[in-house]
């Protein structure tokens, strides 16, 4: 698994006109080759040496650098050609773009690069995309104190996605979406008595979150923090894979091609940004039995195996993770522990721009982010929080759902 740095490596004007030079040059090697494959893995080494110099940089050599992650970006788009013209496989042609992926983010470039970047990192098979009609199924839950969140955030999904026609949104709360009727309801109370959410609670430690402690919300035993447990019973029985977005997020990318290319051809069950470091919230006698995880998640947003999950019953596994966390008292937070504890390592790495929590980011970081996630106390609909500017753009005053806050 790999890990990304970040870099402090500052670009000026006339270093961004030598990195495309310099790129240019570069792709023009990568479409003067016969072997594309051959040409992928010579960059993609070059790159990654680069990268891997941790001595001072000069400015010939910063460029150069920067310009072989440009030439990787123009390697990622050639592959997209190759496999439609030549129509090798998309596993090869995956493969490939991953390579070039990796080599990309493991040197430092200046936004507008890594924005080039993302926005061809799915291109290989967006020309098929016309040939599918499948949905991509993208879940939130709530009560009613988030509604405005929800809203905001399938607006941005809406407006980025490839093709928002095979988007199905469902949302899981106490009422429908006041804005969104093309959104499918889910009435949280029935799911919560039907299938024992409030098994998988926490009222051991319980928790008022600061931004809605004048209302007291119970976080750990909030039913709409815990029906994602029950997702694969919630949806459709023909869906093998869904999205779960928190509610206080903004999405600035293609959700389609994300969930198109992740958990494929892969033994893993779910797929999420990593973090580094064991999880949190573990209280100090249980520590030791986590001590050698070196990678978790944020469960904010993730990407679901929901056949994998059926087949292996992880919703009774999760089930039995709370009802032990009730008796021994392993953690202190609600829906993340039984994800995080049980899953482990064991999770496919989505890029790290789609889950970037504001509060912590640095302006180049939710420049370059394709998920923003207002993870801490300050939610932008009640008025704070940084970058709420952002979140704005997706709001619409709504009375129908003033009334409800």
């Amino acid at each position: 698994m790999m890990s990304s740095s970040t870099s402090s490596t500052e670009y000026s004007t006339d270093d961004e006109q030598h990195i495309i030079a310099a790129s240019d040059t570069s792709c023009a090697d990568v479409w003067g080759e016969n072997n594309v494959i051959s040409s992928v893995s010579m960059h993609a080494a070059s790159t990654s040496a680069n990268a891997s110099d941790d001595r001072p940089d000069s400015t010939s050599r910063r460029r150069r650098r920067a310009g072989l992650v440009l030439g990787a970006t123009c390697i990622a788009f050639a592959t997209a050609v190759v496999a439609v013209s030549t129509r090798i496989g998309k596993s090869t042609a995956r493969d490939i773009r991953t390579s070039a992926a990796a080599a990309v983010k493991s040197a430092s470039s200046p936004p507008a690069l890594r924005r080039r970047l993302r926005s061809l990192y799915y291109a290989f098979d967006a020309d098929d995309e016309d040939d599918r009609d499948d949905p991509i199924h993208i879940v939130y839950a709530s009560d009613f104190h988030s509604i405005a969140g929800v809203e905001a955030s399938v607006r941005s999904v809406q407006a980025h996605a490839s093709a928002p026609h095979r988007v199905k949104f469902y949302f899981i709360g106490d009422d429908p979406l006041p804005s969104l009727p093309e959104v499918q309801y889910i009435n949280l109370t029935d799911a919560a008595i039907k299938y024992n959410v409030e098994e998988f609670t926490n009222p051991n430690y319980e928790r008022k979150g600061k931004h809605k402690r004048e209302e007291g919300v119970k976080i750990n035993t909030n039913a709409a923090n815990y029906v994602r447990f029950v997702m694969d019973k919630l949806l459709p029985r023909s869906a093998s894979k869904a999205m779960w977005i928190d509610s206080d997020t903004i999405v600035r990318c293609d959700v389609v091609q994300l969930v198109e290319n992740t958990l494929v051809d892969s033994d893993f069950v779910i797929a999420a940004v990593p973090v580094p470091g064991p999880p949190l919230g573990i209280f100090p006698d249980h520590r030791p039995d986590y001590a050698d995880i070196r990678w978790t998640f944020n469960a904010g947003v993730y990407v679901v195996d929901l056949k994998k999950w059926r087949h292996e019953k992880l919703t009774e596994v999760m089930r039995k993770f709370a009802q032990k966390n009730r008796e021994e008292v392993i953690y202190k937070f609600g829906s993340q522990p039984p994800l995080t504890l049980t899953f482990k390592e064991d999770f496919e790495h989505l890029p790290t721009g789609w889950n970037v929590k504001v509060e912590k980011a640095t302006d180049e970081q939710v420049e370059d982010a394709c998920l923003l996630h207002w993870a801490g106390a300050n939610k932008p609909w009640n008025g704070n929080g940084e970058h709420i500017e952002i979140w704005n753009a997706y709001d619409t005053v709504d009375e129908s759902v003033e009334d409800l806050h």
